[in-house]
């Protein structure tokens, strides 16, 4: 049977290269991101169980009660009976209540950002008032605007927007929000700290291969870390005893050979001339000259 897209280890490979490359962004990858996403999911439970609830209840509490007002002017439509209904549901119910004669409903009306507010009101609306009706939940911070057509006008009521929708989901949202950002600047204290440690050390180990020291570094971060500092001093010593110790028995070795060289060298001049004479001295010329280099690269002058 045919397979269809990439193998799996095409798949790896191409997870292996959007990870962060950096041990400050994997630690902090694994860090921060199951408190995101434990974050994202308490929110989106929250705000599809409870909060669309709530607000779903609230605007149809809000519907009976803009439904009773419609049903109160239209058995009495004077201007006293509209007084009358409107005291009572500015006591009872805080909602604000007018008539706009000879006034049709808007046609334009801007949404809200959070849709499930606009959906829950007219959905609530829709089952209670038979009525065509507009209203308006941005136009005013603290208010919503609703409008039902009647006769001879347009019935506007402006209710407190509390009424309508669950401010304190918004709010609940919002401290979370801020909470996770601020216990993520935290986390990025802590992990850079950390990671500061053992990019020191990095750096400890890369000066000392390329032969430069590095007198102020010191073990500090986790125990981990500075245990791993701590070898790589002692590691450091053993390794810069065993230069010195090479050093100073290439010096001791090449300043041993300077003696028969320079015998060898004086019965060379007492010697006859001739061709196996001058081979002799070229030879000893090379082995003075090596022997300089040796002592040269004891004293630290070889360039290694």
């Amino acid at each position: 049977m045919a397979r269809f897209g990439p193998a799996p280890d095409a798949w790896r490979r191409l997870i292996k290269r959007s990870l962060p490359t950096t041990l400050y962004g994997r630690t902090f990858l694994i860090i921060v991101l199951p408190v995101a996403l434990m974050q994202l999911a308490v929110a989106w439970v929250f705000f599809d169980a409870h909060w669309r609830t709530v607000t779903m209840r609230l605007s149809e509490g809000l519907a009976g009660d803009i439904a009773w007002a419609l049903e109160s002017y239209e058995d009495d439509p004077t201007p006293s009976g509209l007084a009358r209904t409107a005291g009572r549901a500015e006591r009872s119910m805080s909602l604000s209540i007018a008539f706009q004669p000879d006034r049709p409903l808007p046609e334009t009306r801007r949404r809200n950002a959070l849709a499930a507010v606009d959906a829950s009101l007219r959905q609530a609306l829709s089952a209670r008032i038979d009525a065509p009706f507009w209203f308006d939940t941005t136009r005013y911070p603290a208010y919503v605007d609703i409008r039902v057509q009647t006769r001879g006008g347009v019935l506007r009521v402006l209710a407190p927007k509390e009424r309508a929708v669950a401010t304190q989901g918004l709010i609940f949202l919002g401290w979370m929000a801020a909470a996770t950002l601020i216990l993520t600047g935290v986390s990025l204290l802590f992990i850079r700290n950390q990671v500061r440690a053992i990019e020191r050390l990095a750096q400890a180990a890369e000066d000392f291969g390329r032969g430069r020291d590095a007198p102020a570094f010191k073990p500090h971060g986790a125990r981990e870390v500075r245990q791993a500092a701590q070898a790589f001093l002692a590691m450091k010593a053993r390794i810069q005893r065993h230069i010195e110790q090479r050093t100073a028995l290439l010096a001791s070795v090449s300043h041993d050979l300077r003696t028969p060289l320079t015998r060898l060298r004086l019965e060379l001049a007492l010697a006859e001339p001739g061709p196996a004479t001058q081979a002799m001295k070229q030879d000893l010329s090379e082995m003075e000259h090596m022997i300089d280099e040796y002592l040269a690269f004891a004293r630290g002058e070889g360039g290694e």
